[in-house]
Order: C-alpha cells, then structure tokens, then sequence
C-alpha cells in the first residue's frame, strides 16, 4: 500500500466520522408567531396565494378550551377523543403503539397542537383569508363507537359532524384504525352552504428522525404524489447562492385537473390520512400546508384541504369519508384503497434512484416470515431478519459460487496480466487489445465476478431504505437489542447527548473485514486493497446511527458468506492446483507439467 492511498484512505475516514458524528441537523427557526402557524381562536388562515399582513379577525362565535367538553369513542386498537370547540377531534391514542420501550404510555396524535385535527375552515370572502370554526357544539347522540355533533358556522349555516370507530373482526386489515367522519352544513334558507377546509392534523417528530426527512404532508391524486417537507418552512443558505430560499410560512398546493384522493400528514413510523368518498371529491381540490410550533426547537406539519364537494338540491354539502390515523405496517396500508401505501415515503438514493418496488417485495417477505415465526415469541421480528437473510443468500449462493471461480481463475492469470501492462504501459490502445485477446483466448469473463454484487446491491438498498420507515420493528427487541428500529446501544460514552457505543457495526466490520479476507483478490494491485481496506472501516462508520435490523442483515449476510467460504475451500484448493494451460496473445504458451 503506497503513502499516497493510505492517507487518502484515513482523510475519507475522518470525513465520515466528521459528517456522522460532529455534524448536527438543521437549527429550525424560531418559533413562528400562532397568528400565521396555527388557527388560533382569534387569528385566520393565510389566503393560498398570499398571507397579508392584516389577515386576521376574531371569531365571534368561538369559545375558550377550558369550556369545551371531550367526549371520546374507542375500539380495541384507538381510543377517539373529540372537542365541542369546533366539534373536531381532540387527539387519537393508538392503545397499542407505546412511546417507549418498556413504557405503557400510548403513542397520541395530534397532542400539542393549538388546532383540533379535522377541524374546519371556511373562507372569509371579504378578507380572502380562511378563518377556523372553533364555535361550540352539543352532543346530540353518543354510543361507545358512535357521536354525533351539531353546531353553526358565522353565516348561520348548521353543521352536522358524525364520527365512528369499526369494530375490528378478526383477520380483518387496514379499517380499525380509521375514523369513518362525515360533515354535513345545512345552509340558511335560499343559500348554498359554504365549501369548507378540515385539517388533517399533526405528529410529533421522532427522535430517530434527526434530520425531519419523514415529516412531511402528502397528496396524491390518484397518479402524482406531492410532498411537502419541513425544509420549506426552515430558511436555507444554499450551497454557493444555489438552493438558497426563505422560511415560507405557508405552503399552497392545487389539484384542478382532478380532485385529490387524499391528503396525509406523518412521521417516520406514523400517518393520519384524510381519504373523502369519491362521490363527494367533486372537481378539484385546495390544500394549504402550515408548521406546527411546539417550542422553538421541535416542529411538525398540518394541512388544510378543501374538496369542492357538489351542494345538493337545497344547497346542503356533505363532507365524507374515512380518516386512517395509525402505523405505518406495509400490510395495513397496501390494503387501503387508492394507493394509500404512498404514505410509506420510500426514500430515493441520491434524491432520485427508487427502490419502492424492490422495498415493498421485502418487506411483503418479511411479514410472511415473521407470521411463520410468531410462535417464537418477543424476539420474533428479530428471528424474522436472519431468517430473510438466509433466504436471500440462498438465492444469491450460486452467484457467489461464481463469483469465487471467477476470482480464483483470475488469480492464475495476475502474472501474465502484470507484464503485458508492465509491456505495454506506454501504449494504451496496444494495451487494451492484448489484454482482451488474453481473455478470450482463455475464455475469461471479466464480468463475471461482478454480477453478485449487482444483484445484492438493490437489495442491500432496498432494506436500507424500508427498515428506516418500518414501524413492525418498533419498540420489538432481539438478543441484546432493545429496539430493532433504533441503533443498538449498550451504553454511551458522556451520559446523556454523549458518543452511543453500537455493537453490531463493530460485528458487521470486523465480519466484512473476514469475508474480504477469504475472499480471492486476483489483484495484485496496491490501490485495490486500500479500498477493500477502506470499505471495511467506512461501512461500519456509515451504518453506525442506523437502524439494528440493517446492521442484524448485514453482519449475518457476512457471517453466511464466510460460511460459504470456508465450505468451499476444498474446491478452490482443487481449482489452485488445477493445472491450467494460459494462453499468452505475444509469449511462449506454458506447457502443462510432466
């Protein structure tokens, strides 16, 4: 190994700790005042084209939280609770989901935010503003599933709000954690009730989403999807002036050649998505995205939509459809209708490569292996991952074994290979020729050895992609990890906010590190094994903050290619020792022994 890549070498691995270790996620900005961010009591919405400076005025029918009632309704999976301020939901506790391990506290939605999430609007059409409805409601009929509410608008208009909760049967996917809602504004005589904006609500960020890249609201149209990010509303310098913009305080988004199918907002491992029926879509659709502010350090997103639904024959509009507030479990939401699996937010390499496809395949696996494993109890998703990762390797065995051969044969001809290059070394072109002459005369496929690493590279990003997002791993443990969606720390190195000390990328290292060991490098070339020697200490480094499940994959895969190594050692001994004529383009061809 020359000077020149060993210091190369150690540049890149200080860059990557640098860049993992010592770099922190964007400083939000201060909090952004309630009068714009949120549909305060007394303040409007921002108009979708503009947010003038005067856009507000109160609300004279609005009351104070402290007056409100929170009646609630519940199945097994979600327990419902509603305001009469605005007859909206207050919050939705998932009795399932916990906020941490070893807690029983439910996960919530919508907690800390000012506006109830299908909380109505209306626009103001003398000021062009939206102003929220946070008038008081009566509860008109309630069961344990089932409430009706009933309150007014400004203009006089009556509104009708029912909502109710399945009663999940047994086997059935994707209805328990929807809210079945429906809205329904009774205009003054000789009118036509007013079009109104319902917000889809807001999550709080997680804590392994340092960098907010899964905070975001969602809108599909049933062929383009949407997406609007945190980073609209955080001001950013650019890179050189490029990509240099101001913190928007407000985001429009329309639909006029179709009307949206629906709307999201989510998390990392949560969604609430606002799915109206088709019959009451009517023909295009308004959406408005605003930041949440919980302190001036921690942020969410909410939207607005507004679906021009048809009045009927007296002018009465009627609002419905199904509101799905839970996890984000591939099964779950592959089975709601019009392409609600969006809400997943595969990640793209590099901003624009998809791995979707390849994304949803795996995790369809994974969740046919983890059913065949349930008996084995809490460790049952773990066991799931080392199962998947014998399977793919069992797909990809006889590649590997060709990729062995490839690199043993290739070992014979390193000499021959040397000194037409050390020959030819001034003539490129000559070069060229008689190295592909060597080849076919020996019938050598370069490429060979390159088609395992092709094939386990979509999949290697593919699992990369979906374990970030797949909330089935939430919370559930395996051997010493407490959270197969979280790195598996043992212990940090500071106390609180100090270095984490992960114990798998140490394993996955030290395994790669071995299985490039075993591996045949018919190279002799100083260059190449620096940079084997570089990715072993720079995979380690880049999956270190990731998720236990990848590094879990990955060092098993490791493990399964030493096995498959060492089995056939005894062939690659017979391969070594086979004597094999080489046929040489412009050197005396070496005769076989005795």
């Amino acid at each position: 190994m020359d000077r020149k890549n060993f210091f190369l070498g150690i540049a890149c691995l200080a860059g990557a700790f640098a860049l993992f270790f010592l770099t922190k996620p964007p400083t939000p900005v201060a909090a952004i005042p309630p009068a714009v961010t949120q549909v305060a009591a007394t303040k409007a919405l921002p108009t979708m084209s503009a947010v003038p400076s005067s856009a507000t005025r109160v609300d004279s029918l609005a009351i104070d939280k402290s007056k409100a009632e929170y009646p609630f309704i519940e199945n097994d999976l979600i327990k419902v609770t509603l305001t009469t301020r605005g007859g909206a939901v207050h919050k939705i506790e998932l009795k399932k989901e916990f906020s941490e391990v070893g807690k029983n506290e439910p996960i919530a939605f919508n907690v800390g935010n000012e506006d109830a999430a299908l909380a109505l609007a209306h626009r103001d059409s003398n000021a062009g503003s939206l102003v929220g409805v946070y008038s008081v409601f009566s509860v008109r009929s309630k069961t344990a599933t089932a409430v009706t509410l009933v309150g007014s608008l400004s203009d006089g208009s009556r509104v009708e709000r029912t909502y109710s909760v399945a009663t999940p049967k047994v086997g059935e996917v994707g209805e328990s954690y929807s809210l079945r809602f429906s809205t329904r504004v009774i205009p003054v005589a000789g009118k036509s009730a007013p079009s109104v904006w319902i917000s889809t609500g807001c999550w709080m960020p997680t804590a392994g989403d340092t960098s907010n890249q899964f905070l975001s609201v969602l809108a599909y149209d049933g062929d383009d999807l949407t997406r609007v990010g945190l980073d609209k509303f955080t001001a950013a310098s650019g890179f050189l002036g490029l990509g240099q913009h101001d913190a928007a305080i407000s985001s429009p988004i329309a639909s006029v050649a179709k009307p949206l199918t629906w709307v999201a907002s989510g998390n990392q491992f949560f969604a609430s998505i606002l799915h109206p029926d088709a019959a009451v879509r009517g023909t295009r659709t308004e959406v408005i995205v605003l930041p949440v502010s919980f302190d001036p350090l921690k942020r969410s997103l909410q939207a607005f939509a507004s679906w021009e639904t048809p009045a009927d024959k007296d002018g009465v509009r009627t609002m419905e459809g199904d509101f799905f507030v839970g996890p984000k479990e591939y099964a779950r939401v592959a089975a709601l209708p019009d392409s609600q699996v969006y809400v997943l937010q595969f990640s793209k390499l590099l901003g624009f490569i998809s791995f979707g496809g390849i994304c949803k395949l795996l995790l369809f696996v994974l969740g046919a292996v983890h059913w065949l494993l349930a008996w084995s109890g809490a460790w049952s998703w773990g066991w799931a991952i080392v199962l998947l990762t014998c399977l793919l390797k069992l797909i990809t065995w006889p590649l590997t074994s060709m990729q062995m051969k490839a690199a043993k044969k290739m070992q014979k001809f390193a000499k021959p290979m040397q000194d037409i290059r050390e020959k030819y070394k001034d003539n490129p072109e000559k070069l060229q020729k008689e190295t592909l002459k060597l080849y076919k005369d020996n019938q050598i496929n370069p490429l060979a050895g390159c088609l395992p690493i092709l094939i386990q590279m979509p999949i290697f990003f593919g699992l990369y992609t979906a374990f970030q997002t797949t909330v089935e791993l939430r919370l559930h443990s395996f051997l010493w990890i407490a959270d197969l969606s979280a790195p598996d720390t043992v212990y940090t190195i500071g106390g609180v906010g100090g270095f984490p000390v992960n114990i798998l990328p140490i394993l996955m290292g030290l395994s790669m590190w071995q299985s490039m060991r075993m591996t045949p490098n018919p190279s002799a070339d100083g260059s190449q094994k620096t940079i084997f020697l570089m990715m072993t200490l720079m995979f380690p480094v880049i999956c270190y903050p990731m998720p236990a499940a990848l590094t879990l994959y990955m060092t098993i895969q490791n493990l399964l290619t030493i096995l498959q190594t060492w089995l056939t050692k005894d062939e690659d001994a017979r391969i070594k020792d086979e004597d094999v004529e080489v046929i040489l383009p412009t050197t005396t061809r070496r005769k076989p022994k005795g």
